[in-house]
């Protein structure tokens, strides 16, 4: 019975034994140093190794395409070829689109031409013979608006006088002849009617005078006077309404011109910076382009860089700006790099899959002339007070 119980004793401490000490043997401490790096001395305590993958892409590199349609006249690169800023890489025929920058300078030039002649005005012979208009307008309208005066009414009532007496005298005439042969009365016939036409003239000339100019004879007086005075406006002093409009058409023409000009310089493929052709698409000439059709690549060959393409959350919340990154290229038999973390993506890419990875991109301390765009690299940082690995 003792012996039972001794064993069972001894049993229960090693449990105890166990469940306390176990845990720290099988858990390794985050706070261990790391593996040493590129044959330099083991980090200090509180450090972790982490491990990534990269990629070696160009600091600077454009993928260059027309976003216009139309047919190509020439690629005048090809692959390798060393490029210099501005240079033209590739053209589309252009002979349209220089008619249209011609049509649309005309344009402008003749819209510019009416705008300098409605704020110049006419000529001195011009505003001369409308001023004279404009004043025998108004000198006929005032005096039709006026009315006969005193003295025209007068002169209008004798000549009515005088007509009536030469009226009954000729009346006399024709009624003492009337029984005659026919050649004496239709002589005084004549003389009657005569008479009487100017009678009855003498009269409605004397009404007229009376009663003064109608309101449709006035109304025709004062639209002479507004068309002259509209006519001498327009030469000397032209209407805002008027300048708005030719303003407004001028702008017109210059928008016009500087869309021509666009498409026209649209047409036309330079090199971004200086650098290296990578790529040339395989087009002939007289082929339609469509708009966003990769035509020619440029890189930056002589500043490449690391992006590192599988850094988790936990890993872009711990790694810092200037960290020192070591670089391995299993290209170059697995040739050592130094470089130094410049940009971590603040906002996420998300994989098809549903992984989560933040861009960074590390710069080379010093550029290797063995690399080439797209050579793989292994990545290696020490992360001070890291608790866990941030890469997958």
């Amino acid at each position: 019975m003792r012996k039972a119980v001794l064993i069972f004793a001894v049993l229960a401490v090693v449990v105890l034994v166990v469940g306390f000490v176990g845990p720290r043997l099988l858990t390794r401490r985050t706070d261990e140093p790391g593996p040493a790096a590129l044959g330099e001395a083991a980090p200090q305590a509180e450090q972790m190794l982490i491990t990534g993958r990269g990629v070696v892409v160009p600091a600077r590199w454009a993928k260059l395409s027309f976003p216009i349609a139309g047919q190509l006249e020439e690629i005048t690169v090809v692959a390798g070829e060393t490029v210099s800023a501005g240079q033209v890489l590739a053209a589309l025929e252009r002979q349209e689109l220089e008619l249209e920058v011609q049509l649309a300078e005309s344009e402008l030039e003749a819209q510019e031409a009416q705008l300098a002649q409605l704020q110049e005005g006419g000529s001195q012979a011009e505003i001369a013979a409308a001023q004279a208009s404009y004043e025998a307008a108004l000198a006929a309208y005032e005096e039709l608006r006026a009315g006969p005066s005193a003295e025209e009414i007068t002169i209008a009532d004798a000549d009515l006088k005088e007509a009536e007496r030469a009226l009954q005298s000729a009346q006399a005439a024709y009624d003492a002849v009337s029984s005659l042969p026919d050649i004496g009365a239709r002589g005084q016939a004549l003389q009657l009617e005569a008479a009487t036409i100017d009678y009855q003239r003498a009269k409605a000339a004397y009404e007229l005078a009376v009663a003064g100019p109608s309101a449709a004879a006035l109304k025709q007086a004062e639209s002479h006077v507004a068309s002259a005075k509209a006519q001498l406006e327009a030469l000397t002093n032209a209407q805002p309404s008027a300048l708005r409009a030719a303003q407004a058409s001028v702008t017109r023409a210059k928008i016009s011109l500087e869309q021509a000009q666009l498409r026209l310089a649209q047409a036309v493929l330079s090199a971004p910076f200086d650098g290296t052709v990578t790529s040339v698409a395989d087009l002939q000439a007289g082929e339609m382009v469509n708009p966003g059709t990769m035509i020619v690549t440029v890189a930056d060959l002589g500043e490449l860089q690391v992006e590192i393409t599988d850094l988790d959350e936990w890993g872009a919340a711990n790694v810092r700006l200037e960290q020192t990154v070591d670089l391995i290229v299993p290209a170059l038999d697995n040739r050592n790099l130094r470089g130094r973390v410049i940009f971590v993506a603040s906002e996420p890419s998300v994989l098809a899959s549903g992984a989560v990875f933040y861009k960074t991109v590390v710069a080379l301390n010093e550029q290797e002339p063995a690399l080439r765009w797209g050579n793989s690299v292994r990545v290696r940082l020490y992360m001070p007070g890291a608790k866990g690995v941030g890469f997958r």
